[in-house]
């Protein structure tokens, strides 16, 4: 099949999700990138990131002390939930980042809130319900284009956990690809339909020897749901602290600013 080019910016970009589809079509294989419609790269994300659309409404800012992550987010079913994990790489700080710790090489543990269907459990969602979102175009790593060559590694039930190992392409702000691996855990606050989900990633590089895979699987495996609370807030904008505030520079600050 052919490629699907596109211009962007003045520089060409080859459509590198369609003709992973197409090949993948071609030899009979059912592929984990997301079937929907290919997003184009705005003029804007060439020259500056936009914020990841990672469904999380924080009441107040994250905090992390003592080498432990604790965040309260409000979610689905009239809850606050106080989630935690351990980790022994820097609050990623200002307004690119809602819960996230990262180390100035690009490893990386974050936040994401997904949302089930009437119907839908945790237990029984299908692999590319997780890669759907972690891989997408407004994911952590979709500022330059969504993820590919996504391939899930492992997928198990931990108690009333799921946890998940999976590695795909991203591109960077020169567009070059660069491999990552990640560790996903997903767990679901009582009496809310929304899922939680940690993500661990780090540079293929670097996720054995520059011992990122460790600090990922720490992150990973200490992430809990501490206490939920009632609130009569709802998961929407305005319910976040950071709503109508001002992203100027001293919001956007940015101490270890790596992709």
């Amino acid at each position: 099949g052919k490629f699907g080019m596109r211009l962007l910016g003045g520089e060409l970009a080859v459509d590198r999700r369609a003709a992973l589809l197409q090949c993948a079509l071609a030899f009979g294989l059912t592929p984990l990138v997301p079937t929907r419609p290919v997003h184009a790269i705005s003029a804007t994300t060439m020259t500056g990131k936009t914020k990841p659309d990672l469904g999380v409404f924080l009441i107040e800012e994250p905090t992390l002390t003592g080498g432990t992550m604790r965040a309260n987010l409000v979610v689905s079913g009239g809850l606050i939930a106080t989630a935690t994990f351990d980790t022994k790489w820097p609050l990623a700080e200002g307004g690119y980042y809602d819960i996230e710790a990262k180390n100035r090489e690009g490893d990386a543990a974050y936040i994401q809130v997904g949302t089930l269907d009437a119907g839908e459990s945790l237990a029984k969602l299908k692999a590319s319900w997780f890669t759907e979102r972690i891989c997408s175009v407004e994911g952590r790593y979709g500022a330059y284009g969504a993820p590919t060559d996504i391939k899930m590694i492992a997928d198990e039930a931990d108690g009333a956990a799921r946890k998940l190992e999976l590695s795909f392409t991203t591109l960077s702000p020169g567009m070059l690809e660069s491999s990552r691996r990640a560790l996903v855990t997903a767990v679901q606050p009582a009496g809310s339909s929304d899922v939680l989900m940690i993500v661990a990633s780090a540079s293929v590089t670097r996720w054995k020897k520059a011992g990122a895979e460790a600090a990922a699987r720490q992150a990973t495996s200490s992430f809990r749901i501490a206490s939920t609370r009632p609130t009569a807030l709802s998961p929407t904008p305005s319910a976040d602290y950071r709503f109508g505030k001002s992203s100027g520079p001293e919001n956007m600050k940015s101490r270890n600013d790596g992709f």
